[in-house]
């Protein structure tokens, strides 16, 4: 899954830079102490034939071969011999290059060596002592030098070590970035929808969309309840599709009590333990939510209530009062069994029986009962739990598990008294991208399925100079039968693409609020329809 992959080099991005940045600066490191300066001292000379008579393209084509020849000179066994015994060395270590100066008659010698004095004896003892074997080799050629050497003053390779650090940053960030997809790719969790039907053994109850929270300084983390106006339209409508599929696989198996659980911590199974409670209530159903994770307790958390308003549900399930302490929420018909102190004595407590009894006595009152319990992975209660209800939905995070160890949990769920009804993805992005990508589209053929049906309206009412067209304006007319009038759209194409999601819900809203195509149609058959037109004006181009 692309989105998948992405996501995850966009969640490892410190690591990704800290490693191109340390590359970087070993890079550095490496070329400092492997630096060696390099001198390099010249001379040129010119070139003419022995005889008198030679002409200009005589010297050319003396200089050429000379160049040639020459190079020949300097790779003789001969002369690097005595060049070394000249120098006081063993081995002639320097490092030496001809080339002919274009289109001239002039050769440049160049003697590279380690050091600038080394470069500079190197070469004139070269020029001292290349007449021994330069007849053999030169032929009927004559050498004039016309500028002598000197000892060069600064090396010619660079210690700035600033391109060979760029070079090594750009590829270890490549590296790094190809090495995150790679894990990503190759990680067997689960990362979308289609991907819950193909590697975890349970069916798919729903997908929560991804919702991004931004919590500011010195204030409380915000609610993530669906009634909380802040949360989106797609967050809200998926917990109350998933609420829907959830009441009817429960009502065809006859269950009341639906454990709530995940296989790890940090899967949002409080959240949605939460929201399913409330949209079962919004459905008129009577529902109570039990904090049943007694070991971390965070329903009060999600509910936002103080800590000291909380109870020890613990405590009252001893004293055999906790059937008073239910809470009902604002005005629905959703009740909450708070919990906020951690008790590790919780296995005490189920094998007593008093928990048990509770739910019972609950069952005859309320339409569900819905039982946040602590991960399968971590503690043994869930396992505990699982013989008071009568079915379990497990919450799985986006590519958080492993679909060996769901599969695992799911096995260990299914051989107590309340098998596995089902999952919930959780904290789905593919799913918030996909629906835009969509409602885009659908927007899109809403807009020219329009154009193209009242396209003969507009021009029997000859209103065409209503229509502009410039290079900062397009106009698009749009008459639904679904919107039951016709509006001219004067936009720019950048902002009438930003403003497809939100025309394609008031399209849905209109559709809920007037009548449908078939009424419209023999509403319009009867009486003629005028299309309302609605102009803005066109910025000057």
């Amino acid at each position: 899954d692309i989105f998948s992959i992405l996501r995850d080099v966009l969640h490892e991005w410190a690591t990704i830079l800290l490693f191109a940045v340390s590359v970087s600066l070993l890079t550095n490191v490496a070329v400092v102490q492997t630096y060696q300066p390099e001198y390099t001292a010249k001379a040129i000379f010119t070139v003419s034939a022995k005889s008198t008579n030679n002409t200009i393209y005589q010297d050319l084509s003396s200089a050429e071969d000379l160049a040639k020849r020459f190079t020949q000179l300097l790779d003789s066994t001969v002369l690097k011999k005595t060049v070394a015994k000249d120098l006081g060395q063993d081995t002639f270590t320097a490092e030496t290059s001809v080339k002919q100066i274009e289109k001239t008659n002039m050769v440049e010698l160049n003697v590279s060596a380690n050091s600038a004095m080394d470069a500079y004896r190197t070469i004139r003892s070269i020029m001292s002592n290349y007449n021994t074997v330069s007849d053999y080799v030169l032929g009927n050629v004559i050498m004039y030098v016309i500028q002598q050497p000197s000892i060069p003053l600064a090396p010619i390779n660079s210690r700035s070590p600033i391109k060979p650090m760029a070079y090594a940053f750009f590829l270890a960030l490549a590296l790094g970035i190809f090495y995150i997809a790679v894990l990503s790719y190759r990680r067997d969790t689960v990362k979308n929808a289609h991907q819950v039907r193909e590697k975890v053994d349970a069916k798919l109850l729903g997908s929560i969309s991804h919702e991004r929270v931004r919590r500011q300084k010195n204030k409380e983390h915000p609610s993530m309840l669906m009634d909380n106006p802040l949360r989106s339209f797609a967050f809200v409508e998926s917990n109350r599709m998933m609420a829907s599929r959830v009441r009817s696989r429960m009502d065809r198996k006859q269950a009341k009590v639906a454990l709530i659980t995940s296989v790890a911590e940090n899967e949002g199974k409080s959240t949605v333990a939460a929201n399913l409670a409330m949209a079962l209530a919004k459905e008129g159903k009577h529902v109570l939510l039990i904090d049943c994770d007694f070991r971390k307790p965070s329903q009060y958390k999600i509910f936002q209530r103080p800590e000291h308003e909380s109870i020890d549900l613990l405590q009252e399930l001893r004293r055999g009062t906790a059937e008073r302490v239910a809470m009902p929420y604002k005005t629905t018909s959703m009740y909450v069994l708070f919990n906020s102190k951690a008790d590790a004595s919780a296995e005490l407590v189920m094998e007593s029986g008093e928990l048990r009894q509770m739910i019972h006595r609950y069952r005859a009152q309320m339409d569900y009962i819905i039982l946040d319990t602590a991960p399968l992975a971590l503690v043994s209660d869930t396992e505990e739990m699982a013989r008071l209800a009568d079915t379990t939905i497990l919450v799985v995070r986006e590519d958080a598990v492993l679909a060996s160890k769901i599969n695992d949990c799911i096995d260990i769920l299914n051989q107590t008294d309340a098998p596995v009804l089902g999952c919930v993805l959780n904290n789905s992005m593919s799913t918030g991208a996909q629906q835009c990508i969509k409602d885009k589209r659908a927007c899109t053929c809403i807009i020219w399925r329009s154009l193209w049906k009242n396209s003969k309206i507009i021009s029997e009412k000859k209103n065409w100079k209503k229509w502009t067209c410039s290079p900062l304006s397009m106009t698009f007319g749009a008459v639904s039968n679904d919107f039951g009038c016709c509006a001219l759209l004067s936009l720019q194409p950048a902002r009438l693409c930003r403003r497809l999601p939100s025309l394609l819900r008031s399209h849905r809203r209109m559709k809920r609020i007037l009548p449908s195509s078939s009424t419209a149609r023999r509403h319009t058959a009867t009486t003629p329809h005028t299309p309302i037109i609605i102009t803005r004006p066109v910025p000057a181009s």
